[in-house]
Order: C-alpha cells, then structure tokens, then sequence
C-alpha cells in the first residue's frame, strides 16, 4: 500500500507534503491497527475461556446440588458451607450463587450477594454463558444452571471482566487516547519537515532556477536549518562561486586575447613603418630623383640595394608570422629558429633530437605550437631569467612526442603560481603555452625555483 502511494506521489512529483503525511501515518495507524486487532482477537479467547469457565462452574455446583436426596429446608442453607464453591470466596476468579425459583438469593459467595443482584434478570437464558452489563457499566460473563431437585432453583456463576482482565481493559479503553496522542505527534513531526526540511528544499531549488550561472551566487541560509540542506547549500555555494570565477577568468581571458592582439597589431604596424615603409619611401625619392640626375646608373644601383633591404626586411616579417621552414620537418624547423633565436639573443642554443622524431608524421599547427613554445620559453628566459644557455631536446616513445626546454636562469617559484594566477598577474607567456598544448590536446609542465633555472616540458601524442 505504501509504496503504492510512494509511485503515485513520486509520479506527481508535486505532492511531497502528502507523501510524508502518508510515510508517517499510515506505519502509526498500522501500528493501532494490529494492536487492536490483537486486543480483540486476545479478548474473544478470553470471553471463549471464560464462558466455558462459567458454564463449567454452574454445571459442576448444579451437579453436586440436584444429586443430594435431602429436601431443602430454610434451615437447611447454613449447611450449604460444605460445598466448596461457597467457601473458598476470593480464591475463586468469580462468584457462585444459589438462586430460588423466585429470583430470591438463598446463598452465594463471600463479597457476591450484591453483584449478584445487580446483574440477575429473570430473562437470562438457562444452560449457556452470556455477557451482561449492571448498571455501573461494569461486565460480566455468567451462566445459569437449573438444579434437579424438591424446590428447584439455579446456580448462577458470574466472572467479572474487569477483576478478571483488569489492566488489560484499562490499556483497551486507553487506545482512543494513544491513538489521538499519534495523530498530534504525526502532526508536530509533519509540521516540523515542512518547516525545516520541504520550505527551505523549496526555497533553495526556486532560487536555484532564478540563478545564473557564473553571474550569481546563493543567498545565505537562515539560522536553524538542518545540517543536511547546509551541506548541500554548502556544495551550491561553492559550485556557484567557481562558475563566477570562471566567467570571471573567461572574461578576463577574452580581454587578454583581444589586448594581446591589437597589441600585435600595433607592433606589426610599428615593424613596417619603421622598417619597410622608411625603405619604400627612400626608394620612391631614388626613382624621383633618376630623371634630374645625369648619373642614372648609380641612382639605378642605389634603389636597388633599397628595395632588395625591403623585400629582405618583408621576408624575415612573413617568416615571423608563418615560418616557411616547418615543411623541413620537425627537426629542421626547430634547428632552423634555433639558430635564428640564438643570433636574435646572442646566447647559446643547443638542440637534442631522438633518431625517429623527424620521422613522425605530425600536423603543421602542431609543429607551429611547438616552435611557438621554443620562442616564448627562450625570450622569457633571457628577458625574465637572464639566461646565458638554452637546451632543446626533443624525444619520442611511442606515441608521444616530448619538448623539453631547460635554461640556465635564475628561475621562479613556478610551485606557488597557476595558470590563472599567471594570466591575472600579466605573465601571458607561460599562460599562452599551457593553452596551446590544451588546445592540442597535450600537457605541459613548469618546474622551476629560485636559482635554479627554469624546466619546461611539453608532451603530445602524434
């Protein structure tokens, strides 16, 4: 039955407060139920017992009257004592009577002659046990017996249910109250989950769907919640406030990306200014001044040793941009800026290589990322770590390509920084490499300290 209830409140999915009412009435009415039901069934095997009882007793003190031969006297009651059934008084559950064929009590137990009274009817059925009721409300079982014998009468045996089961009726007649005092209590402890476990669960899922991810965060709970929704409060809180700090690094991220590229905008437009627009203009003057001057063959040769510093000057701008020498190969491509980044610094590149690494077959925008990487670490380390040496190693096992970059610097802390703590802090650099080998799907690890130079290693399947 409960979990019939369960499947259809959990199908609703809007009926919780019904499903707890259900969870914690339904066990206490069950509870009643089977004690009442046990109360009954255990009180008709009593009133089973005690009518056979009762109806036991009259037989047996009819029996013992009607086969005495005297005849009754008046005179002859006090004799009546010998019977046992007259004598033993309270240690009978019960009392026993002897009543005249006109209602007149002759004789009965010790304690008996008054409830005897109270409860005989001239109406009550000879030869069975029946249940009667006096006028104090108090019931009995009792029996009646003829006696066959000159002058008649009945033996009336009679067992009071309350002497008999005594506290046993008092606990039935307490169930209407035990059953009032489960209701309020069911009551109280509905009240008290609604107050403090389906309010707040509601509260805290409505503001849940009125949140935005990344720009809010939950409200604190109020005094007196359950230490369960805390720690779930607990757990939103902290899922909400990383989400503001990534939108927050994702915003950061975006301003840095655009900065860094209008700042290479900026340096590309300072580069040709500075360098081939001054040499196109000269050159432009050289060929305006050819026509006024008689020497026309040393203007001729002037111009041309601009315009070959021009194209020269082009050249090395579109090798920064795009190296043409990545299609040499993997090796080639890093001896060949090696070489360049070494004149460009004036320091010492040593370059390391496994026998099989130019065979792989890698990607040109991986092998762009890596040249990018070679750059970045070797300008960061004569700029930031005086570096007078740089060694580049490339291996290869199985699958995965390794780039170590290694200076002899005086190194950082690289133990307490992280990635975002980089970025915020201006450090685009060792940012840029960590995002370009995620992008391509591979590691990089920084180990450095003060002193003690600066270990790059960037790993990448192929």
């Amino acid at each position: 039955m409960l979990s019939y209830i369960r499947r259809k409140f959990a199908g609703s999915g809007s009926h919780f407060l019904a499903f707890l009412l259900c969870a914690l009435v339904l066990p206490s009415a069950a509870v009643v139920f089977v004690a009442v039901a046990g109360m009954l069934t255990q009180e008709k095997a009593m009133e089973a017992a005690v009518s056979s009882y009762v109806q036991d007793l009259a037989e047996s003190m009819s029996y013992h009257l009607s086969s005495d031969s005297e005849v009754w006297t008046f005179a002859m009651l006090s004799d009546f004592t010998r019977y046992p059934f007259f004598s033993w008084g309270p240690s009978i559950p019960g009392w026993v009577a002897l009543i005249a064929q006109d209602g007149k009590v002759l004789i009965a137990s010790p304690g008996s002659m008054s409830i005897i009274v109270s409860i005989w009817r001239n109406d009550l059925p000879v030869g069975q046990a029946v249940r009667v009721t006096d006028k104090g409300g108090a019931q009995y079982t009792l029996a009646i017996y003829p006696v066959k014998r000159p002058g008649g009468g009945y033996v009336v045996a009679a067992v009071s249910w309350t002497q008999l089961l005594g506290g046993l009726v008092g606990v039935v007649r307490l169930w209407p109250a035990l059953i009032v005092a489960i209701a309020f209590l069911s009551f109280i402890a509905i009240r008290l989950l609604w107050q403090k476990v389906v309010r707040p669960l509601r509260s805290l899922a409505s503001e849940i769907d009125s949140m935005t991810l990344g720009k809010d965060v939950p409200e604190k709970l109020p005094d007196g919640t359950i230490e369960e929704i805390e720690s779930v409060h607990s757990a939103l809180l902290r899922f909400a406030q990383a989400a503001v700090e990534r939108d927050n690094l994702r915003n950061r991220y975006v301003r840095d990306v655009v900065q860094a590229q209008e700042q290479e905008r900026m340096d590309m437009a300072r580069e040709i200014h500075d360098g081939a627009l001054q040499d196109v203009t000269a050159l432009l003057q050289q060929i305006h001044m050819i026509a006024d001057d008689e020497n026309k063959t040393s203007r001729l040769k002037r111009s041309e040793i601009i315009a070959k510093a021009v194209v020269k000057e082009l050249r090395a701008f579109c090798d920064e941009l795009a190296p043409p020498w990545m299609d040499l190969g993997l090796n080639e491509a890093v001896t060949e800026l090696a070489e360049r980044l070494s004149q460009a610094y004036d320091i010492r590149i040593m370059t390391d290589y496994d026998e099989d690494t130019d065979n792989a077959k890698i990607e040109n925008d991986k092998i762009l990322s890596l040249l990018r990487i070679i750059q970045e670490a070797v300008s960061n380390a004569v700029r930031h770590g005086e570096a007078s040496e740089v060694n580049i190693q490339l291996t290869r096992e199985n699958d995965t390509l390794t780039l170590e970059i290694s200076d002899d610097g005086k190194g950082f802390d690289a133990a307490n920084i992280s990635h975002e703590t980089l970025r915020v802090e201006g450090h685009r650099g060792l940012a840029s490499m960590k995002e370009r080998m995620n992008l391509m799907g591979g590691t990089l690890k920084i180990d450095s300290s003060p002193g003690k130079g600066t270990d790059i290693r960037a790993s990448l399947r192929i």
